[in-house]
């Protein structure tokens, strides 16, 4: 923690509100800002979010939170970021946005995941993954893409989630969570990308678009200096990748077992 860092950001961005909360280190909340957020529907099921427009939002939520704490750039002993999960938030090699995002709210791969749950490989995916295949999920949008755009797929460096996308543009890095990670196309019991999973998929050609998984609890990265001039915060302020809502809020309920996965 940096000398005379007292407060810590958790941002979150929600599918309808992006929101940036200031706590003591104690844990007392002392101030918070948001915005509303914007996605776009079309009859064909998109439910699609500009990237670039979401990236705004979490900084003008980050600017208001500094008009509420006094000196919050030099008070700042780390900031946290989560967001809405599933969909997928394609980058180029430059790390812009490829397309608009798919929100876990878009159903167009629904005719590939009817595809993919009737063959024998799914029922091998759900044993690794524990998790069942939904429209939703980056896994079933990628392999849904891959048949219908496939110069989309080609043009993309890196396929993140919300949360990674502005973990991005904070720190410069290409990550996701375990969480996420692990449900989509990897293993829960090892926390690990899975081979058998993204082959289940069709998308073992399409591995490279994966992220490395770091844990936001162990690993952090520093504020990019170039997000610290958009956001008013110090760069090299420590940021950590949040996990997902549903998984903390499973933690937080008491559902987790010490010693078991």
């Amino acid at each position: 923690m940096p000398a005379g860092g007292d407060v810590i950001i958790g941002v979150d961005a929600g599918t309808s509100v992006i929101k940036s909360v200031a706590f003591e280190t104690s844990g007392r909340q002392i101030a918070t800002a948001s915005i509303p957020n914007r996605y776009e529907t079309r009859p064909d099921g998109a439910a699609t979010q500009s990237m670039a427009d979401t990236w705004k939002r979490c900084v003008r939520t980050l600017r208001d939170l500094g008009k509420k704490v006094e000196n919050l750039s030099a008070r700042a002993a780390a900031l946290a970021v989560t967001g809405q999960g599933d969909g997928t938030w394609l980058v180029d090699p430059d790390g812009n946005p490829v397309i608009e995002a798919w929100l876990w709210l878009d159903s167009r791969a629904a005719p590939t995941v009817r595809r993919l749950l009737a063959s024998e490989a799914d029922r091998e995916r759900y044993r690794v993954t524990g998790t069942g295949l939904n429209a939703c999920q980056m896994g079933a949008q990628l392999a849904h893409m891959k048949e219908t755009a496939p110069e989309v797929i080609a043009a993309a460096k890196f396929a993140l989630h919300c949360k990674d996308w502005l973990y991005l543009q904070l720190t410069r890095r290409e990550a996701t969570s375990p969480c996420e990670a692990t449900f989509t196309f990897g293993d829960f019991r090892s926390l690990k990308y899975n081979d058998r999973t993204i082959e289940a998929l069709g998308l073992t050609s399409e591995r490279h678009l994966l992220p490395e998984i770091i844990d936001g609890t162990e690993i952090s990265h520093g504020l990019a200096p170039s997000a610290a001039s958009e956001t008013g915060l110090k760069a090299g302020t420590p940021v950590s990748l949040g996990y997902l809502d549903v998984s903390c809020a499973a933690l937080g309920a008491g559902i987790h077992i010490p010693g078991e996965s």
